[in-house]
């Protein structure tokens, strides 16, 4: 085996990536009929392990997909793969298709689901500021698949690409109402009068991991949290805009549709208290 060769763990065995094959009656391939997380690795562990298989389960229930192994069994699959990957810190990305199948949009249920587990290197933590673009990507209000992490993101495609054709780092993506959602891969947090806020999810909004745990750190902090819809000319009227996920954490925007934005204590804070659960993190894993 190369040495140079990255490894994967498909349904349940590690192998060289390029001795991984997939049917080309795949529904994940074909449809995008799948779902996926993307884990943040930190000391050797998945970060936030059991919120992000809540959530894969959670979604699996929504779409009638079948998961081949449980939460244990995933945990297992991950931790020798990080093991041989020697990088302890990061990106984990946890795919399960419904597997192959018979052609058009229907299935049995006897389909024998996929799985995908591929290790990839953290993003560069960045300093500089976000700049955001309102961007033509939609979602429904209330769509239910919104909530889920599927295979099928060709809005957040749409949206990371016109936000590169205008000279921007991210795209928001508004629902039906107007109103915005997410950027292509990151929730959106605000403040206004002294209060963070963030659009619901039933906004059309997926709960991202990292949102959640954000809500939880500024309740701790002892700032309070509100729900709520904004619209693009409103956000440009915040005190300070910052983006989550679990590939960069926390990061300030700096600018949204051309308009500068101004900067908050609160966000530096926040960045503070999430840089200590990791830390937290890392001492229960060593």
């Amino acid at each position: 085996m190369s040495q140079t060769e990255p490894n994967a763990c498909f349904n349940g065995q590690i192998l060289p990536l390029n001795e991984i094959a997939i049917s080309p009656s795949d529904r994940g391939f074909l449809y995008g009929d799948s779902l996926f997380e993307t884990v943040r690795v930190h000391a050797g562990k998945p970060f936030r392990w059991e919120q992000h298989m809540a959530r894969l389960s959670s979604g699996a229930d929504i779409i009638d997909l079948r998961l081949p192994f449980s939460a244990d069994e995933f945990l297992s699959q991950t931790e020798r793969l990080i093991q041989q990957s020697a990088n302890a810190n990061c990106i984990m990305r946890l795919a399960v298709s419904r597997g192959a199948g018979e052609r058009g949009y229907g299935f049995t249920g006897d389909e024998q689901p996929n799985s995908l587990i591929a290790i990839h290197p953290l993003p560069k933590q960045n300093s500089t500021l976000l700049s955001l673009v309102s961007t033509d990507a939609r979602v429904a209000k209330d769509d239910p698949l919104a909530r889920i992490k599927s295979g099928n993101k060709l809005g957040s495609i749409l949206a990371k690409r016109l936000a590169k054709q205008n000279g921007a780092d991210d795209g928001l993506i508004l629902n039906s109402d107007g109103n915005i959602t997410e950027t292509s891969s990151a929730n959106v947090f605000w403040t206004r009068d002294g209060i963070l806020r963030t659009p619901p999810v039933t906004d059309g909004v997926l709960p991202g991991v990292t949102r959640e745990l954000v809500i939880d750190l500024a309740a701790e902090l002892g700032q309070a949290v509100r729900e709520e819809s904004v619209s693009p000319s409103e956000l440009q009227q915040a005190e300070a805009v910052f983006a989550t996920n679990a590939a960069t954490g926390i990061r300030a925007v700096g600018q949204m549709d051309g308009v500068a934005l101004p900067g908050h204590p609160l966000v530096e804070q926040l960045v503070e208290a999430y840089d200590a659960e990791l830390a937290r993190h890392a001492a229960r894993a060593g």
